[in-house]
């Protein structure tokens, strides 16, 4: 069983169509397939034509991931994806890249990794600690706060130095 990737389609126009595909418990149809990728990611998409009066129904997505591929199994056609997560880490996105063309990928899709890699990058060393507050007052609520936006102002600088700096390596600016 050996399945190919598939980059070319990025909508119902340049979807893979499959025939065949059941529509109840007589009828066969078709069902396109396509990635979509937008600013907030990718997400898979697929569309049914429905066999009783030749309409297309409405499309149905998957919820937003960082960057995904179609796949299509050659010995029966199947039609999925696979793909990346926005909170996967830099481990993942490497070893996802040896899967894939990253040359067919466009512009949005590597950026995503850009981003992947530039949050993991900048949390590798963050200890997350849980802190009951309830006895605490109000200037120490404050405080903590205080420290916590401080803190947070760091590492959200850190991660767009490194989200930058992958673009500019990877020419996508």
């Amino acid at each position: 069983m050996s399945k190919k990737n598939i980059y070319n389609a990025k909508n119902f126009e340049t979807a893979v169509i499959v025939d065949n595909y059941p529509w109840g418990f007589r009828l066969k149809t078709k069902r396109a397939y396509w990635i979509e990728t937008n600013s907030k990611g990718d997400r898979f998409c697929y569309q049914t034509l429905n066999p009783k009066n030749n309409k297309w129904c409405a499309v149905k997505t998957s919820t937003y991931g960082a960057a995904f591929v179609l796949t299509q199994d050659d010995s029966n056609g199947y039609v999925s994806y696979f793909g990346l997560s926005k909170c996967d880490a830099a481990k993942d996105v490497e070893s996802w890249l040896t899967k894939v063309d990253y040359e067919q990928l466009n512009t949005l899709q590597k950026k995503q990794l850009c981003k992947i890699k530039a949050f993991s990058k900048s949390m590798e060393n963050v200890k997350i600690e849980f802190v009951n507050t309830t006895a605490w007052s109000d200037e120490e609520r404050a405080a903590h706060k205080a420290k916590q936006d401080e803190i947070n102002g760091k590492l959200a600088g850190y991660a767009n130095k490194l989200y930058g700096s992958c673009l500019v390596k990877n020419k996508l600016v």
